[in-house]
């Protein structure tokens, strides 16, 4: 499972559904750095090496066993792709730093708080109007849903997972505190 990073999304929120969608399936999880935009009108790019360092950092210390940087190879008056020089000395430093130090975040394997969404709820979270399963406007839950995963990741950053009510993932629950999408709070705080 990977979290995009780039879109102008937050990378916190893609860190908490991504990881707490591998913890559900007992899987490893991992961040893919993409293109961004300066707006939505504006030419992709991909980010600074400096940028992407941090990003790769902070996959990295919030558990991410995998780290993908997206590149288009096949332009003419590109050696390596968009990729530059600076982003691959980047992800040679990256690496360096891998070898030598552990993810800063030790608790990220023990994240204890989750918010829980309905079963089969795709919401896209870009924005409290955006669609479901990209197919249906906003309804009824979207403004609230969005304003508690926004107010969540203001709280705890990256160290809160979002998970699906799903009963036979939920037995297996490892967290102290579910908060659930209709204002439920199981657990301590």
């Amino acid at each position: 499972v990977l979290a995009e990073f780039g879109w102008n999304n937050s990378r916190q929120q893609q860190i908490a559904f991504v990881r707490g969608a591998a913890r559900a399936f007992e899987r490893d999880w991992g961040a893919i750095i993409t293109w961004t935009y300066t707006n939505h009108s504006g030419s992709p790019y991909l980010q600074d090496g400096a940028s992407m360092y941090n990003d790769l950092l902070l996959a990295y210390n919030n558990g991410a066993k995998f780290a993908i940087v997206f590149n288009y190879p096949e332009i003419p008056s590109a050696q390596y792709g968009i990729l530059t020089t600076e982003h691959l000395d980047t992800l040679k430093t990256f690496w360096n730093h891998i070898q030598t130090h552990p993810p800063a975040n030790r608790n990220h394997e023990n994240v204890k708080t989750a918010y829980v969404l309905p079963a089969n709820y795709g919401y896209k979270f870009g924005s409290a109007t955006d669609t479901i399963w990209g197919l249906w406007g906003s309804d009824s839950l979207s403004a609230g849903i969005y304003g508690d995963v926004q107010n969540l990741t203001m709280q705890y950053g990256a160290d809160f997972d979002i998970v699906y009510d799903d009963p036979a993932r939920m037995q297996k629950s490892r967290y102290d505190r579910l908060i659930y999408w209709n204002g439920t709070v199981i657990g301590k705080l």
